[in-house]
C-alpha cells in the first residue's frame, strides 16, 4: 500500500540525505521545499514530501533522523 509522507526538519544535510534515500528507493513525487520567516526572510525549515510503500526503506530511514511531523515540535 502507497503512502504519503510529509516531515520537517532544521538538518539541511539529513534532509538531502533523506532525499536522496527516497530516490534510491524508488518513491514518486518527492519534493524538498524550504520555508523562511514571513518577515525575516531568514531560513526555517525543510520540508520533504513523497509517496512510497508503506514498508518501504526510505520511511524507515526517516526513524533515524531529526524529522517530525509538525513545524510546532521543530
Amino acid at each position: 500500500m502507497k503512502v504519503s509522507v510529509d516531515v520537517y526538519t532544521k538538518d539541511v544535510n539529513a534532509a538531502l540525505e533523506a532525499f536522496k534515500h527516497a530516490v534510491e528507493a524508488g518513491a514518486t513525487d518527492i519534493r524538498l521545499n524550504s520555508s523562511e520567516g514571513y518577515e525575516t526572510k531568514e531560513f526555517e525549515h525543510l520540508n520533504l514530501m513523497f509517496e512510497a510503500d508503506h514498508s518501504s526503506s526510505a520511511i524507515v530511514n526517516l526513524d533515524n533522523g531529526p524529522f517530525v511531523k509538525d513545524t510546532d515540535d521543530l
